[in-house]
């Protein structure tokens, strides 16, 4: 009962942290594609940084190792330095935004995490993510015809997924050089998703495993993400299953004892 409770808790925390994440990331999207004039910009900046703040000193508090905490998560530290509230240069502003989406994203949160980890695809996710980002970051500034940074994010997202709409194109040399680098990735990341779907649609047409067996599998796919809790209710489970057989082929063996008396 009390390992119930335990664990009904910890999904609540990670649900909690879901959504958190996922509202902060709403957040900071918009802060990069809709551009606020001050002061609404200011505050808005203002308050993400403050929730980062917070998240940081937290996680660093509970953290065993508070050096080896900092040396792990190098873009969460960046992420705190309050330069766009020091300094509001636009480009430095916009540079800012886009590491506190990085570092966000590469928090992997549980709506991914088992997803990710399973399919091996966490690194790359982060990696394309953030090129898309960054990659937008520096059309802005080399191409003029990207009024905005919604135009050269839109442009960075139709040209990795190799749409190409010819709605928005580069001029210089320097942005044709990005436009290629983001053509390759965008081929490459097709081939992942392409074998991901494949190995999901190869999975689910296997052969249906007992829910308490099916329960174990995913704790087992979300290695090396497993807590004490959970290595604990998968030994539960199968001394349960294991009891379980056993008394089943007790119960075989003595009716075929019966059956040949």
């Amino acid at each position: 009962m009390v390992n119930r409770v335990k664990k009904v808790i910890s999904l609540q925390k990670q649900s909690l942290g879901m959504i958190y994440e996922f509202i902060l990331a709403l957040l900071l999207i918009y802060s990069l594609v809709i551009d606020l004039p001050d002061p609404e910009g200011a505050a808005l900046d203002f308050f993400i940084w403050i929730l980062f703040l917070i998240d940081y000193a937290t996680r660093l508090f509970l953290s065993e190792n508070k050096w080896a905490f900092i040396k792990q998560h190098p873009l969460d530290l960046i992420a705190i330095i309050p330069l766009d509230q020091l300094f509001r240069t636009a480009r430095l502003v916009r540079f800012i935004r886009v590491i506190r989406l990085v570092a966000l994203i590469n928090h992997r949160t549980s709506m991914f995490e088992l997803f990710f980890t399973k399919y091996k695809i966490d690194r790359a996710f982060v990696y394309v993510i953030s090129l898309l980002f960054i990659s937008a970051l520096s059309m802005k500034w080399i191409e003029p015809e990207f009024e905005t940074y919604g135009d050269a994010l839109w442009w960075a997202v139709v040209t990795t997924t190799t749409v190409g709409y010819g709605d928005l194109y580069p001029e210089t040399a320097a942005g044709k050089i990005v436009a290629v680098v983001l053509m390759i990735v965008g081929i490459g990341t097709i081939g992942v998703i392409t074998g991901t779907v494949a190995a999901m649609f190869s999975n689910n047409n296997s052969k249906d495993l007992p829910s308490e067996l099916e329960e174990i599998r995913k704790k087992i796919n979300s290695y090396p993400n497993i807590s004490q809790l959970d290595y604990k209710h998968m030994i539960e489970k199968l001394e349960e299953i294991q009891k379980r057989e056993a008394r089943k082929d007790n119960d075989e063996q003595r009716g075929t004892k019966h059956q040949t008396s």
